[in-house]
C-alpha cells in the first residue's frame, strides 16, 4: 500500500476567484472576500502581501488576521455554508478518484484552507484521512464565534504527511502527492512521486508529472505501483 496525499483547493476544487495583487487564486479564502465586498478584498489583498513581505510569523498569523477581518465584515454562517456548497469539483476528479484501487493506494487530503470543504470532500469521495487548517464554529445567531487552526500549509503539510507514515508504517518512498500551487514546492521537493496538476508556475519547474487532465493522473498511479512491486 502507498499513500496518495491530495491537495484540495485547486486540486481537487477549481479555484475560480484571484483578487487583484494577489499571485494564486483559491475557492474559499478569497472567495469570503469577494462575497463580503470591496473593502474586504482590499483588507484581503493586505494580508497577501504581509505574508510575501514576511510581516508573518507564520502561517497561523496569517489566518488569525483573515480571521479578523471576516469578523469585521460580518460573515454569517449561510454564507460560509453556501460558498462551501457552491464549490466546484475540478473536471475528472470524482470519475478518478472512484477508479483508484484502495487497496493499493490509501487517500489524504491536506489543505491550508478549510475543514469543511475537506469534509464535503471526504463524504463525497470517500476518503477517511484529511488535514486542513481552519474550521469555523458559529453562534446560535449565525455569527463566526470560534475557530480551530492547524498549521497545515507550506511545511506544515510535510509534518502531517510524516505523520501518517509513520501510522501506517510506510517509507519516505511510498507515497505520492498532487497539488497545484506554489505553496506546494517543499512538498513535491520532498515526495518521492509528485504530480502537478494545472500547476503554478513554480511547483511545475519541481513535481514529478504534469498534467493537465485530471483522468491522466490513473496511469501515472498504475505506473508507480508497478514499479514498486518489481
Amino acid at each position: 500500500m502507498k499513500l496518495l496525499v491530495l491537495d484540495i483547493e485547486g486540486t481537487l476544487f477549481r479555484a475560480d476567484i484571484r483578487l487583484p495583487g494577489t499571485s494564486i487564486a483559491s475557492t474559499i479564502w478569497q472567495g469570503i472576500a469577494h462575497a463580503l465586498g470591496p473593502e474586504a478584498i482590499r483588507e484581503e489583498v493586505a494580508t497577501h502581501r504581509r505574508w510575501e513581505n514576511g510581516e508573518y510569523l507564520s502561517y497561523l498569523d496569517w489566518m488569525k488576521d483573515t480571521i479578523t477581518l471576516h469578523r469585521r465584515h460580518g460573515l454569517t454562517e449561510n454564507l460560509f455554508r453556501a460558498l462551501i456548497d457552491a464549490a466546484e469539483y475540478n473536471a475528472g476528479v470524482v470519475e478518478t478518484l472512484s477508479r483508484i484501487d484502495r487497496s493499493e493506494y490509501e487517500l489524504m487530503l491536506i489543505s491550508g484552507g478549510f475543514r469543511e470543504l475537506a469534509a464535503r470532500a471526504q463524504g463525497d469521495l470517500h476518503v477517511h484521512h484529511a488535514f486542513a487548517a481552519c474550521e469555523y464554529f458559529f453562534d446560535k445567531m449565525g455569527r463566526l464565534d470560534s475557530y480551530n487552526l492547524l498549521p497545515c500549509d507550506f511545511q506544515g503539510k510535510l509534518d502531517f504527511i510524516h505523520l501518517m507514515l509513520r501510522e501506517y508504517g510506510l517509507t519516505a518512498t511510498e507515497w505520492v502527492f498532487v497539488g497545484d500551487g506554489p505553496n506546494d514546492v517543499l512538498i513535491a521537493k520532498n515526495a518521492p512521486i509528485s504530480v502537478g496538476y494545472r500547476p503554478h508556475p513554480e511547483l511545475r519547474k519541481v513535481v514529478t508529472h504534469t498534467v493537465e487532465d485530471f483522468c491522466d493522473l490513473l496511469p501515472i498511479l498504475n505506473a508507480v505501483s508497478a514499479a514498486l512491486e518489481r
